[in-house]
């Protein structure tokens, strides 16, 4: 059954692992679907292609309209970013009678605009504190706009989650947070990773690959830690002394604290075998995956995952991209990387940076432990490619909208 399907990401710029999901559930269902995706900032579809090695022909692109000047001032008034218009958006959706409605959008506040929906959950944000010191004017504002929310959508900010049919989770570890926070049993679907092999002539090579972004200290940011990762590699010189080289590979974040976060990296590593491939295109990505002899991975080091769930890694498609090249992962312990990697199979998993360093010896000086965890690695990895992805898309997506008939979306 052909249904029309509307997928919403307001963070599409940010190129990271959620927008590649974004942009894979558009891409594979609009061979079988009308798909749309909606936006609030202008898209480089060629560069959004290019960047994730995807096909967006079949999808069609539909911003939201922005806000009219009272709302920005309600915004301004109530301390609202302007991207948070949510109640704004669900009166634009809503008319569009979709069959189906995929929220991937970060912490959004969007109540579902159609009768089934989807939130997509890469881990579950906290639900705003309620202020207690406000002026009166201010609490009446917001009074007011709950009770709007209530009586047009059934729903507030707070409990948004609840007027979707189904809350996914990408990980197992996100699952368990989203049953702790949210009260919901989600699915499972692990994201799309892409098959980077065959592995290529294996060079002495530590490769990262990671967004960087500036670690702000609030509990709910996912910082790489890259930091942690040069400082180790620089004191390990006999590795540099017999040739072995770290690659660091990633955007960066469009805030002036990221640009200066990547900046003093690039100026700590000098004099050292490091290199940095900012923005590195697919076929640079690929090529340095496929040529890897390691790979390291850092999130949530430092911040306890019992205190600091949301800093861990979710789950890792950098992860199991390298290992699809027959890279091994050492990697930080912790979070959805212990659903990817087995300790000792496939790679290893470390909780110091001690572990780090005595792990990542024992790899460069053993070539055949190398080469039986890099060939594990790339079996390993298959649980996570394209077709378990669409099998998982196809079952959920099937199931939501059987027995209702497909309707024509407004201006098509």
């Amino acid at each position: 059954m052909r249904g029309n399907i509307g997928i919403y990401n307001l963070h599409m710029r940010a190129l990271g692992g959620g927008e590649k999901l974004t942009l894979a559930l558009a891409e594979h269902l609009s061979v079988e679907h009308n798909v749309w995706l909606f936006h609030t900032e202008p898209l480089d579809v060629a560069l959004l292609e290019k960047f994730f090695g995807l096909d967006l022909s079949r999808v069609k692109l539909m911003p939201l309209k922005p806000p009219g000047q009272l709302l920005r001032l309600m915004a301004r008034v109530r301390g609202w970013r302007v991207p948070d218009f949510s109640l704004h958006h669900y009166f634009q959706l809503r008319k569009l009678k979709l069959d189906l409605f995929i929220n991937n959008s970060y912490a959004s506040g969007l109540t579902c605009p159609a009768g089934r929906g989807i939130f997509m959950c890469m881990f579950p944000h906290r639900p705003a504190p309620r202020p207690t010191a406000r002026s009166l004017p201010r609490r009446a504002g917001d009074a007011l706009v709950e009770w709007v929310e209530r009586r047009v959508t059934g729903f507030a900010v707070r409990d948004v989650t609840d007027s979707y049919s189904t809350v996914v989770a990408i990980s197992g570890y996100s699952a368990e947070w989203v049953r702790k926070l949210w009260g919901r049993r989600p699915e499972i679907i692990f994201p799309l990773c892409e098959d980077i092999g065959p592995p290529a002539a294996k060079q002495k090579s530590i490769l990262h690959v990671g967004r960087f972004i500036a670690d702000s200290g609030d509990e709910d940011y996912h910082h790489k830690g890259q930091g942690v990762l040069l400082e180790a590699f620089k004191g390990m010189t006999s590795l540099h002394r017999d040739g072995w080289e770290l690659h660091f590979a990633g955007s960066v974040g469009a805030d002036k604290e990221s640009e200066k976060y990547a900046a003093s990296l690039v100026q700590s590593a000098k004099g050292f075998p490091v290199t940095f491939h900012i923005k590195a295109g697919l076929g640079e990505l690929r090529n340095l995956y496929r040529t890897a002899a390691i790979y390291w991975h850092a999130t949530g080091f430092g911040y306890p995952a019992s205190d600091y769930p949301a800093k861990q890694e979710h789950f890792g498609i950098t992860t199991v991209e390298a290992m699809s090249a027959g890279a091994v992962p050492v990697v930080y312990g912790s979070g959805g990387q212990k659903e990817i990697v087995t300790h000792g199979v496939d790679g290893l998993c470390w909780d110091s940076t001690a572990e780090l360093v005595s792990q990542t010896l024992s790899l460069a000086d053993e070539p055949e432990l190398r080469a039986r965890l890099g060939q594990q690695a790339v079996t390993s990895s298959m649980r996570f490619g394209r077709e378990a992805f669409a099998a998982s898309v196809d079952r959920m997506v099937g199931r939501l909208l059987s027995g209702d008939p497909a309707r024509p979306i407004s201006g098509s």
